[in-house]
């Protein structure tokens, strides 16, 4: 996520300023994402390292097949596989095009198709992000009140062993008490 949000300081410019103030975003622009096509490759497998943990991360917590953990790990598996999708179908593509594409429309149309990619994926890392803090409230209200409850039947459970523990004692007392008279 880091990275999308360090490219919104190219990304604002294509989206959403407008052209004719700032000529040089698309020179500035080109050349920070042509550098991306050459970084090494090392450095572009580590998001995917970060991805396979969180990938880790959603399906253990859907192994556990609660109600809770199909639908928000579920939602946020299914937000994380539209952002990857989103990254290979436009985002590397566009990336290949301003590498070595000479035409100046078609790299500013890529790099608008880069720009709104990242949009869109920073949007569904966000809604990860809200699920994953919603599904840790909604778990935390859940443990309270499953706690609430349990607490509840114990006292009915040591109300009832007292009960018949009185019970218990009556016979004996009536008993004591025949003896006396």
């Amino acid at each position: 996520m880091q990275t999308y949000w360090s490219d919104w300081a190219f990304d604002y410019y294509l989206l959403w300023a407008n052209p004719s103030e700032y000529p040089e975003a698309i020179t500035r622009a080109t050349f920070y994402y042509a550098n991306q096509g050459h970084i090494p490759n090392i450095l572009k497998y580590v998001p995917i390292a970060n991805l396979c943990i969180a990938a880790a991360g959603f399906a253990t917590g859907l192994l556990t097949m609660t109600d809770g953990n199909l639908l928000f790990d579920g939602a946020s598996l299914v937000l994380m596989m539209f952002g990857i999708t989103t990254y290979l179908s436009s985002v590397k593509p566009a990336i290949a095009v301003v590498n070595q594409s000479a035409d100046v429309n078609d790299i500013t149309t890529s790099l608008k198709n880069i720009a709104a990619a990242h949009f869109i994926i920073v949007l569904a890392i966000t809604g990860i992000i809200g699920l994953q803090i919603a599904h840790y409230f909604v778990m935390k209200r859940s443990n309270k009140d499953k706690e609430a409850e349990d607490s509840q039947e114990t006292d009915r459970e040591d109300a009832e062993d007292a009960e018949e523990e009185e019970d218990e004692e009556d016979p004996e007392e009536t008993g004591d008490n025949k003896k006396h008279h």
